[in-house]
């Protein structure tokens, strides 16, 4: 297959974020929690700023610089990325004017970042080499209205680079974004794109979980069982109900350890992926689907999900639960676990407009 598009390489001048317009009466932002996830304080403010912070943004993902845990990043729908270099005492904007979907951190050298997402009805992936300091656009998807939904990087290999878009565009590169290739259309958005060793995993919105072990030259579905439909002459039936997936982590230690967040609760895999177990959480059936997912580094009986503005956790495996609901403009969208001090918990909420 040929090559797709190569982008032309643009220095961006992007400004810190100002007002925004998708602003709630209750506040949004960065939460985090030093015990456990029993208590939670609203963690936004914006550093060298009198008026601004992060309380009105719609956090897309979280993550720790991987040399330095007291540096997070926080991606946002709605107002670029942001850096803390102080466990979110404070925060910076280091991209903006970008509807941020998802980032990458290279594992080998954390001044490199990948930016994925939205800006001037395009999706683009940027790039900064700097820490953030300044960036480049390395791809422009040229249909109009397609974000860049997900970036992923090879731990082992920095150069070959994974992304997804809206339409269901599995698109890579071999040479760090300098020239990309279609490697599938899934024909469906895609939510997340994980990199476990050799291993992709696609997220499909609808579709489910699919695993490639060849660079996205093949794909496998892990999923048909939760979603699969039966026909009997005009009559359809399905043995699931899951109808959307949202996240989904796969354990870097233990491949065989995969967690879903669905439409119906969350489910488990202990075996990579082959037979899958539904967690029940203590919900009403008429409650939000299943959102985020995080899993301890220290102890992968410790899990964190949520529902709604409710966080849950389990010390188990995901067998019992505990619950802390919080007051906020939106839902919980991700949760990030400190991968020392797993009683540090951070957490991002999707504003919802009031």
């Amino acid at each position: 297959m040929g090559i797709k598009k190569i982008s032309i390489i643009i220095a961006l001048s992007l400004l810190a974020a100002g007002c925004n317009p998708f602003a709630t009466t209750l506040p949004a932002g960065i939460i985090k929690s030093t015990n456990g996830g029993a208590d939670w304080q609203f963690a936004n403010t914006l550093k060298n700023s009198q008026n601004g912070n992060l309380s009105s943004l719609s956090i897309s993902k979280m993550g720790f610089d991987p040399g330095d845990r007291q540096i997070i990043y926080a991606g946002s729908f709605t107002g670029g990325l942001y850096k803390s270099t102080d466990s979110a005492a404070s925060w910076s904007n280091i991209l903006s004017k970008i509807y941020v979907y998802d980032f990458a951190i290279d594992q080998i050298n954390p001044k490199i970042i990948y930016a994925a997402g939205f800006y001037a009805d395009h999706g683009r992936l940027l790039k900064t080499t700097d820490g953030g300091a300044s960036w480049n656009q390395i791809y422009n998807e040229e249909s109009a209205n397609n974000p860049v939904r997900d970036v992923a990087i090879n731990p082992f290999n920095s150069n070959q680079l994974v992304i997804g878009t809206a339409s269901g565009d599995v698109v890579r590169s071999s040479d760090g974004g300098l020239s990309w290739q279609l490697a599938k259309n899934f024909n469906n958005r895609i939510n997340r794109i994980l990199w476990q060793g050799n291993n992709i995993y696609v997220l499909l919105q609808g579709k489910g979980l699919f695993k490639s072990t060849d660079f996205g030259g093949s794909f496998v579905e892990l999923t048909a069982g939760l979603n699969k439909v039966y026909h009997i002459g005009d009559l359809s039936y399905s043995t699931n109900t899951v109808e959307n997936f949202s996240q989904v982590y796969v354990d870097f230690t233990v491949p065989s350890l995969i967690y879903l967040t669905t439409s119906q609760n969350v489910y488990k895999s202990v075996d990579e992926g082959t037979n899958w177990i539904l967690i029940n959480l203590p919900v009403k059936p008429t409650q939000s689907p299943a959102r985020a997912i995080a899993v301890g580094k220290t102890s992968s009986n410790i899990v964190f999900t949520s529902v709604g503005s409710t966080i849950y956790k389990s010390l188990d495996g995901g067998n019992s639960w505990q619950t802390q609901g919080i007051t906020s403009g939106g839902y919980v969208n991700a949760i990030l676990i400190d991968p020392q001090l797993p009683q540090i918990v951070y957490a991002g909420i999707y504003a919802v407009q009031q």
